[in-house]
């Protein structure tokens, strides 16, 4: 019997632990905290997470977010955590969907973000959501050409430190970028999903050290 695509979720969450946290094991997480360690292997997984826009279903051990035309946004839902600086990993597959997105959010609502498609990745400081009358803009702090293959699992591996933001996808293509405003207390991590649908899944996200080189 051919196994299904989302099942024998071991390797893939090894995987997963290896990418973010790098050899030898919890080589940047020297505190050996977790933020969240998440394998979507149970339905009630999100239960407690913050619902925002589109469709979320937890189902054969991943995440599953589709944009819903009446919103007209991309699909939204955020694990509420209190952090500053950490390092964040996560698989995730287009699966008919264009865009996929993790967004890192404070108390004034959004804060900075990677936005991967196909055919690129964007790494940005956010407008923040308050107040309503902010002078500050959106910032592009870097970009790369990709080609994501849809219907594949892809790897991300991201670290906010102080002011700085990094990713690596697939454990090959970086991003990286610098902005004053990204060095705050942060309090969500939040997948968005842009289009039919975007799986996600192997979420784990470990605190770092400001000051560790």
């Amino acid at each position: 019997m051919t196994p299904s695509p989302y099942s024998m979720k071991f390797l893939p969450g090894l995987l997963a632990a290896t990418l973010l946290l790098g050899s030898p094991l919890h080589a940047e997480a020297p505190s050996g905290k977790g933020i969240v360690h998440e394998d979507f292997s149970k339905p009630d997984a999100t239960a407690t997470w913050r619902w925002g826009a589109g469709k979320w279903t937890v189902a054969d051990g991943v995440l599953k977010g589709t944009e819903t035309a009446e919103r007209k946004h991309p699909a939204g839902i955020a694990c509420q955590r209190d952090y500053h600086d950490a390092v964040i990993g996560f698989r995730f597959r287009f699966d008919g969907g264009s865009t996929a997105m993790l967004l890192l959010r404070n108390r004034f609502g959004n804060l900075c973000r990677l936005t991967l498609t196909p055919s690129g990745a964007r790494l940005t400081k956010d407008k923040p959501n308050l107040p309503k009358d902010t002078p500050e803009k959106t910032v592009e702090l870097d970009t790369a050409k990709l080609k994501l293959a849809p219907g594949e699992w892809h790897t991300v591996r991201a670290t906010v430190r102080g002011g700085h933001f990094h990713a690596v996808i697939d454990g090959r293509t970086t991003l990286e970028g610098k902005h004053p405003g990204i060095d705050v207390a942060k309090t969500e991590i939040e997948f968005l999903a842009g289009g039919a649908s975007i799986l996600f899944d192997d979420l784990v996200a470990h605190h770092l050290d400001a000051k560790q080189p």
